[in-house]
């Protein structure tokens, strides 16, 4: 909210901590209800903190009073008497600060239309905070992200943070990761209080602390960053540097989250999502006759916490001369290499040695067999793959295909019998669709697969209702520096970045694979 705040006697603050206006979540916008009876204000009104930045160990004062009116929070609280308390009112009081969040926990939240409304929910504290998504919302909002959009939730059930922050894009360009990696090796943060303030923010969101520093979802090291040699980071050192064309490495596409996998944000302990897995039977009798009795049966979904992490390296040098574009590249760059293995585990992960279980090693899965040696690809296989899914009253408009370049390759040189028109290829229909599903094409998807006397030469091609595949995610990037690696006496620093996730899917029969295509 924006402070609205009028100074009153005794060392109070009249002001306004919460309204109507709709939060963009990972499920959708949420809107909190100040409808008669929607807000709990008990703990406000019974002593609740005043806090900066949603940090407990921030007290700057007490909450007096709180109502609703004009379908908004109001409160009034009392300044503490701390040194921090009286620097932080000064603030207020000279318009540094004008940014008031509230934190708190949802007790029912439905969905209304194209919104999801908390019908009831209880603010916990109040905070001035320093960063603000626009004129009404504050990034401390974020408390109360639940980890997926249910009709209930209940009450006082400690829900996280999705890892992301309500960033404007002046907060988006004054975040930077090297200035963070800089504090955290030499424990002096005097000049990076924005990105500690972010780092707690996401503590709190949470409920931990982070072993480094944590990194917002929404910004982002892999091999080292050296100036002096060109193909590392010399090249991003110079007064003619043009950064807007800079040439980034080829990376596999990323494939499960543009076809619809449903992403889990803000988890906590470990996950188990009910599944109904036999449905009541139904049964004609005669008049005065009984029903015979049947039940469904259930199982469960399971998610737990499994981590990918990657190491890298950058010099001293390299962080004194860099230009701003470097900042970005970097972000990027960490982004990419953790969403790229992500990406992998979900289509490929062999369910061992720490990794989630992919697609192509879930165990219901409908499988299309080519051959006892694999087959050639043709579309009669694309057209059975649907049909698996189809038959399980799972296939929907929004399904798709997934293979890799090989793949799709023999397909556009596939042609018809006789006038050789090609099915798949120039005005052949719209490009990326089959028969009016997606089909996506990503090099994470195997193409050295062995069927048979077919050794290290067969591909995989996915048909699914994507939706269906589950992403868990446990929290934000978590950043480890290590002033003292292997190249300490050098200078150079080292960079853990860990996230952890695990995958699940909700139907099996959601999806069919093909194991054994060939293209040769």
């Amino acid at each position: 909210m924006a402070l609205e705040a009028v100074a009153t006697k005794d060392d109070t603050l009249t002001l306004s901590f919460s309204s109507e206006s709709p939060v963009a979540r990972s499920f959708g916008d949420e809107v909190l209800s100040h409808a008669a009876g929607a807000v709990d204000l008990s703990r406000l009104n019974d002593g609740a903190p005043l806090l900066w930045n949603h940090d407990p160990n921030q007290l700057l004062g007490v909450v007096e009073s709180a109502q609703i009116s004009s379908s908004k929070g109001r409160a009034v609280v009392r300044w503490g008497a701390s040194p921090e308390a009286q620097q932080r009112r000064a603030d207020v009081e000279n318009g540094v600060i004008r940014n008031v969040s509230v934190g708190y926990q949802i007790d029912e939240l439905q969905r209304q239309g194209e919104v999801y409304v908390a019908t009831s929910w209880t603010p916990l504290e109040i905070s001035l905070v320093s960063i603000a998504a626009d004129p009404n919302v504050g990034i401390g909002r974020s408390l109360s992200q639940p980890a997926t959009p249910s009709m209930t939730y209940a009450k006082q059930q400690p829900i996280a943070g999705s890892g992301d922050l309500d960033f404007t894009p002046a907060d988006h360009k004054r975040y930077s990761l090297i200035r963070a990696v800089k504090a955290a090796a030499t424990g002096d943060w005097s000049q990076a209080g924005f990105e500690r303030e972010c780092s707690r923010a996401l503590e709190q969101q949470m409920g931990r602390e982070a072993r480094g520093f944590f990194m917002p979802e929404n910004l982002s090291v892999r091999t080292p960053y050296i100036t002096s040699t060109a193909n590392a980071a010399g090249n991003l050192v110079g007064t003619e540097l043009h950064g807007e064309m800079f040439i980034d490495a080829l990376r596999n596409r990323l494939a499960v989250a543009e076809l619809g996998a449903t992403m889990l944000p803000g988890l906590v302990g470990n996950v188990d999502i009910p599944r109904r897995t036999g449905l009541t039977s139904t049964y004609w009798v005669a008049e005065g006759s009984a029903v015979t009795e049947s039940n469904g049966t259930f199982d469960l979904v399971s998610l737990r916490p499994k981590t990918v992490g990657a190491l890298s390296s950058w010099t001293r040098l390299m962080s004194l001369q860099s230009t701003p574009q470097l900042e970005d590249l970097i972000r990027q760059d960490m982004v990419t290499q953790l969403a790229t293995a992500i990406d992998l585990a979900a289509i490929n992960g062999s369910g061992s040695s720490n990794q989630p279980t992919g697609l192509l090693n879930t165990s219901g899965v409908n499988a299309v067999a080519g051959g006892t040696n694999g087959a050639s690809i043709t579309f009669d296989h694309l057209a059975d793959l649907k049909k698996e899914v189809a038959i399980d009253n799972a296939d929907s408009a929004s399904a798709g295909y997934l293979s890799n370049a090989k793949v799709e390759a023999k397909l556009m040189k596939l042609t018809t019998s006789g006038s050789g028109e090609y099915f798949y290829g120039p005005g052949a229909g719209t490009p990326g669709s089959v028969w009016g599903r997606r089909f996506v094409i990503s090099n994470q998807i195997p193409s050295n697969l062995t069927k048979g006397s077919a050794s290290g030469t067969c591909s995989a091609v996915i048909y699914g209702n994507w939706s269906d595949l589950l992403v868990g995610m446990w929290g934000a990037t978590d950043v480890l520096v290590n002033p003292f690696g292997s190249g300490f006496s050098a200078g150079n620093l080292e960079l853990r970045a860990m996230q952890t996730i695990d995958i699940a899917v909700r139907h099996p029969e959601s999806f069919a694979v093909m194991k054994d295509a060939l293209v040769a």
